[in-house]
């Protein structure tokens, strides 16, 4: 009895695993091919209503989004996963505070970049920043935030580690972490040949700021380093809260910051800046962050 029992739940497991790996290769094949077939149709569109505004380039990072979230909606069905878990419905004031905290930690972790860049004379303080000045990011950091968590830490985290399993914990993270870390260079670069017909949204592949050369190495490393620490929190905690209020409060910070404490018009580029995101000094920062909270015991159990 107990060798058939065995049996049986390696068997699910391995079934599991494969549609695991099966949905994965499936939605990021028909990603590539459903954005660059639909690229050029949605471009002539785009340009039929508002002529001259809008260039190829970001209209196929458009639809490259567009496309995502809609086969994203189909691999959560062939997962059979219900994103309702990855939010405690029932205790949603303290999965508030939990992302408040959150997002004063990344509030925070910005605004050492920046203080360390204002007392290097990098940086200088421009004032006490208006209501549209604070708004404004905090809404451009939520709505990312809650965006980008879905996917990447939902889809590509809590719901990619069920279905393969729950055995390839460490692999589905530092899959998801690179693939986050790319998946901000993915735009094509703006130039000649883009516009050539039907066949642009398969030519602006190989176009892609991720083949640029070494020119972003120091913010793709960062923002690996930012998929690990917000993939640990994730799993630490068993929800998408306090992910979503430290990625909110990151990109809150970083638009804050550009705006509150802007470049001296005199700064030279080095170690200390004047980039935010790029550079060994967030990299340093976001390296300690990643080392501390890795070193905090896992809890993280699936049901």
């Amino acid at each position: 009895m107990e060798k058939s029992w065995r049996y049986a739940v390696e068997g699910a497991q391995d079934t599991g695993m494969n549609r695991g790996w099966i949905g994965i290769l499936g939605f990021f094949g028909l990603w590539v091919l459903l954005t660059s077939g639909l690229a050029w149709p949605v471009a002539r569109l785009v340009e039929a209503v508002a002529p001259g505004i809008f260039p190829f380039a970001r209209i196929f990072g458009r639809v490259e989004l567009g496309v995502a979230l809609v086969l994203a909606a189909g691999l959560l069905r062939f997962w059979r996963e219900d994103p309702r878990k990855w939010v405690d419905g029932k205790g949603w004031r303290k999965e508030l505070g939990r992302a408040g905290i959150w997002a004063g930690m990344g509030l925070g972790m910005v605004g050492v970049v920046a203080a360390v860049q204002v007392g290097l004379g990098v940086r200088s303080l421009a004032g006490w920043p208006g209501v549209g000045e604070v708004v404004g990011p905090a809404a451009v950091g939520l709505g990312v935030g809650i965006l980008e968590e879905f996917f990447f830490r939902g889809v590509l985290g809590l719901a990619w580690w069920r279905a393969v399993g729950n055995r390839w914990l460490g692999g589905v993270i530092f899959i998801g972490a690179l693939i986050f870390g790319a998946a901000h260079f993915i735009r094509p670069r703006p130039g000649p040949g883009l516009e050539a017909g039907w066949t642009s949204g398969f030519l602006a592949w190989e176009r892609l700021e991720l083949w640029g050369g070494t020119g972003h190495l120091w913010k793709l490393a960062g923002l690996i380093l930012i998929g690990l620490i917000l993939a640990r929190v994730v799993s630490n905690q068993r929800t998408l809260a306090g992910a979503i209020g430290l990625h909110a409060g990151w990109v809150a910070g970083l638009r804050w910051a550009e705006s509150a404490l802007p470049v001296v018009p005199q700064a030279v580029g080095g170690w200390w800046g004047p980039s935010l995101e790029e550079g060994p000094l967030p990299f340093l920062l976001l390296l300690g962050v990643a080392f501390f909270l890795w070193g905090r015991p896992i809890r993280a159990t699936l049901d």
